[in-house]
């Protein structure tokens, strides 16, 4: 009775819904978004397509009435329909803005709306974090007030139409972008996309439902909409969703059916769950898609019907071809198995000698006919199964069998029967092992493609490395595959006339000019597998110092230069490539000295670097109390440590290592730094060139491991063996043992001059520090400023950046000396100067200038109100404690500062600038700063 009732009311509903729109003549006339893949979009020819009109059409013809759409730009779609100029909207996300203008119909279908991050933005895990970055929306979109209504703070860039946002979003002019779920309709724009925003860095906006929308308190149209769609049973909409997303919205995944037992292609491992190389595939499809995959195991046949009867969506392992037709549409090519012949007890030479035997076989292969073709002159016997062949071999039946290389080479290996076949390389057979979907499923056949379209080879290559042992085995060709590009790529490509390239002379193995002036080194070869892959002419041009080369860049005078850090200073003026190469940084010490493994250990210490190294600032602007000595390149820096210039030197591992291996440096030894050892080089690109920048980058994602290895051992030779000792070596280790005993004496003898030359050796030291510090306070005196002074003109000027002077002045010291005594004033100035060590940092230099001045160098000050945060520090710090008779009051410090390089560029300018206004803080009464 209650079937009967239900269906008594969908035909009253039919009946009226029909009855009411039949005759009416005038068509409705439908406004929609144009590029909104798959929902609602107009293909190459103008023609409507997506999810929504495909419900519309379904409801033309349950009612009978003629639809017409028409395609806008979403902003304008949203207009044409307020203004009246169409009767409804075909589905739109219902907002409180839009509800003050639009009336909505029912839900028909429903989409979930993402925030896309950049792959370097992985750690942003809330919107809150997101507030520093402009998000990419579609201007009009219901993504700004649903954003908003969950972080008020957030801040956009609007664009016109998702094809101009996803425009942006390549050209890297946001970060941060809007928008649905699902795939694109350009494969190629869809794979980039995917390549810089992974769908596992989105954060999830909202799931939001779609209604069809009309004018304000056009209720007769609301109602007329709600009857069509309530006549369409759910089994459709199912299908159209489906055929357009692939999967039914309600399902949120897929099933994939296959076999076990085929290692190392599918296995069931110990946790319970198959992998394998088939498996890490579909789960790397998993991640591209955001579509969750499971897996459902049996035997061929089984899991053959598993897809048949509905209950699975696709087959992985069936050796699917025209002779063993499953029935299953061939939807992807999964992979390529290689099969062999393998021999049992010795090898052979070549295929004659199995001229009058008997060959194994599976039924189910498909290179049967071929076999016959290669050995005419043998038999073939067929078996179920690779074991089975393997036990027929043992036992004489046959001679030599063909089977998947990798899985009988697995096989034999875990049966311990490795040494008792032989594989004959010189012939070999391929099997397409498919995605099999049913036929009737195009929708999921769409999106099978549409993922794997996503995945480039690179990725494919490092799971087939990671199950495919011999390399014989793997089909995935990394270093010839070619990058396919969007026309507007293709076309700036050929517009580049030449690629000028920057390189160093002498930084081996990075870079380096080698014997007849050619560029050399690792980069080199980067370099040049980047331009065969964008097909690039070059042109390198050379620079003796790192700092002309950075300069150079900067100027636009070369395009790209590799082995550059990227960093927040840099990065204002320069683009940067993906990482492509390890670069942690390594020390070289004394051999005697104690090994350092960060740099807190070198505190107090003289640290030699190359100029020019982005560690440098890093260097000075953090809190390590080092004394920075500045070489011209890796030798010279060695060779500082050597002479005792330095107590360590700081390299590249890559470079140092390749130095100490040439040169006589047996006195020295290296070690990793482990605060600087998770860095990468990456290529510095001039803005100019910022259309290139997605484009190396996939060049670069073609260097895997392997690549990289390759690279190294070509540029890096690798260390000799130590060779065994022979007998006439181990007669010469006795002799020389006794030859060492016997001039111990000569060491004891020699004891008492080391301790002289050690006493001298302390007191060159104590005279060197007389030399440059104040004997009162122990800073600097006027002699080791100006080196000082010097050199922060050199670092700031190189890095484009500011520091500070202070020039402090201690108004009641001369009188302090007449009325208590000069005991008294030396009191007074230790005092002062524990309070400026206080108030600045240990990078900074604190120096006495004369009798009752210091000088104060701040590094790395990012504006003046920084500076003047200092100075009230030393200000509030010299007037905290009297110091004997001396009220705090008295001290007044007089302080004036100058700005690099605003109030000069040289050390001279600086001092005389900041002597001027410390005079004008002085004739104001002290206790002050003053600044220009």
């Amino acid at each position: 009775m209650k079937s009967f009732i239900k269906l008594l009311t969908f035909l009253l509903v039919a009946f009226f819904a029909t009855g009411l729109y039949a005759n009416e003549g005038k068509p409705l006339v439908l406004v929609m978004g144009e590029d909104s893949y798959p929902y609602q979009f107009v293909d190459e020819k103008g023609e409507p397509h997506g999810i929504l009109i495909d419900m519309w059409k379904a409801w033309s013809q349950q009612t009978d009435t003629e639809v017409v759409f028409v395609s806008r730009h979403w902003h304008d779609s949203l207009k044409q329909l307020s203004q009246g100029d169409a009767d409804a909207h075909v589905g739109l996300a219902q907002t409180s803005v839009r509800s003050e203008i639009f009336d909505f119909s029912r839900q028909i279908s429903q989409v979930r709306t993402y925030l896309y991050l950049h792959k370097n933005l992985s750690d942003k895990l809330s919107f809150s974090d997101l507030l520093p970055y402009q998000i990419g929306i579609v201007s009009g979109s219901s993504h700004e007030v649903e954003l908003l209504a969950l972080e008020p703070k957030l801040s956009f860039k609007r664009y016109n139409s998702r094809h101009s946002l996803l425009k942006g979003v390549i050209e890297g002019e946001v970060h941060v972008f809007a928008g649905m779920e699902g795939y694109l309709k350009d494969n190629n724009l869809n794979r980039q996309v995917v390549s810089f925003f992974p769908i596992k860095n989105r954060l999830l906006i909202k799931e939001s439902p779609l209604h069809p929308a009309v004018i304000k308190s056009d209720l007769k149209t609301v109602d007329k909409i709600n009857l069509g769609f309530a006549a369409i049973s759910s089994k459709r909409f199912a299908a159209i969703e489906e055929r357009w997303l692939g999967i039914n919205q309600q399902k949120r995944g897929i099933t994939v059916a296959t076999t076990l037992n085929i290692e190392p292609f599918v296995s069931l491992g110990g946790d319970g769950q198959p992998h394998g190389l088939y498996v890490d595939i579909w789960h790397l499809w998993s991640e591209k898609t955001g579509i969750p995959v499971f897996f459902s195991t049996g035997d061929m046949n089984s899991s053959l019907d598993e897809v048949r009867m509905g209950r699975a969506d696709v087959h992985i392992g069936y050796p699917e071809s025209d002779a063993l037709n499953s029935g299953l549409q061939r939807s992807q090519l999964l992979y390529k198995v290689k099969s062999r012949l393998f021999s049992f007890g010795q090898s052979i030479d070549n295929l004659d000698t199995l001229d009058g035997t008997l060959i194994g076989a599976v039924p189910t292969a498909p290179y049967l006919g071929k076999l016959k073709q290669a050995v005419p002159n043998t038999k073939l016997k067929l078996y179920d199964s690779v074991a089975s062949m393997i036990q027929a071999a043992r036992e004489g039946h046959i001679s030599s069998f063909v089977a998947s290389s990798a899985w009988t080479q697995h096989y034999l290996v875990l049966n311990n029967a490795w040494s008792e076949f032989h594989q004959f390389d010189e012939l070999e057979f391929e099997t397409d092992i498919f995605v099999l979907t049913r036929p009737e499923n195009v929708g999921l056949d769409k999106r099978i493609k549409a993922g794997f379209e996503l995945i480039d080879q690179n990725e494919l290559a490092e799971i087939e490395q990671k199950w495919m042992l011999n390399s014989k085995n793997r089909v995935f060709d990394v270093e010839n595959s070619r990058l396919e590009f969007s026309l507007q790529q293709r076309d700036y490509l050929a517009s580049v006339d030449v690629l000028r390239v920057g390189y160093l002379n002498n930084w081996k193995p990075m870079e380096y000019a080698d014997s007849n002036g050619e560029f050399s080194g690792i980069n080199s070869e980067v370099v040049k597998l980047i331009s065969d892959k964008l097909n690039l002419k070059l042109e390198s041009v050379v620079y003796d110092e790192w700092q002309d080369l950075i300069t150079a860049l900067l100027n636009g005078d070369v395009d790209i230069a590799g082995s550059v850090a990227e960093t927040e200073e840099r990065k204002k003026k320069l683009l940067f490539s993906d990482p492509y190469w390890p670069s942690p940084w390594a020390l070289a010490t004394p051999i005697d000295r104690v090994s350092v493994f960060n740099m807190q250990q070198l505190a107090g210490q003289r640290l030699a670097i190359v100029e020019g190294y982005q560690l440098v600032s890093d260097l000075m602007s953090a809190d390590y109390g080092l004394e920075l000595l500045i070489v011209a390149d890796t030798r010279a820096g060695l060779k500082a440590v050597s002479e005792g210039k330095a107590d360590a030197f700081v390299e590249k591992v890559i470079n140092m290592a390749a130095e100490l291996k040439q040169g006589d440096y047996g006195q020295l030894k290296m070690s990793v730094l482990a605060d600087f050892s998770e860095q990468h080089s990456h290529f510095g690109i001039h803005p100019d060139k910022a259309k290139l920048v997605p484009m190396i980058n996939m060049a670069i994602g073609t260097v895997n491991q392997q690549k990289q290895q390759e690279i190294y051992q070509n540029w890096v030779k690798q260390l000799p063996l130590t060779p065994k000792p022979t007998l006439a070596q181990t007669w010469w280790f006795f002799l020389c043992f006794l030859i060492l005993a016997t001039m111990m004496f000569l060491v004891l003898f020699k004891y008492r001059m080391g301790e002289e030359i050690s006493k001298r050796l302390v007191l060159e030291d104590k005279l060197n520090h007389l030399a440059n510090h104040d004997s009162l306070t122990q800073l600097p005196n006027r002699s080791l400023l100006d080196d000082r002074l010097e050199q922060a003109v050199l670092h700031h000027s190189r890095e484009l950046s500011t520091f500070a002077v202070l020039f402090v002045n201690i108004g009641c010291l001369k009188e302090v000396n007449k009325k208590l005594g000069h005991k008294m004033g030396d009191n007074l100035l230790i005092s002062i100067t524990q309070g400026l060590k206080l108030s600045v940092r240990k990078s900074d230099t604190v120096a006495r200038f004369g009798a009752d001045e210091f000088v104060i160098i701040l590094n790395r000050t990012k504006d003046l109100d920084i500076v003047c945060q200092v100075a009230e520090t030393i200000l509030t710090n010299l007037a905290k404690d009297p110091v004997g008779d001396i009220p705090a009051q008295d001290v007044k410090p007089s302080i004036g500062i100058a700005i690099y390089p605003a109030d000069g560029d040289t050390a001279v300018e600086l001092l005389k600038t900041a002597d001027k206004l410390m005079y004008r803080a002085k004739k104001s009464g002290g206790n002050c700063y003053k600044s220009s």
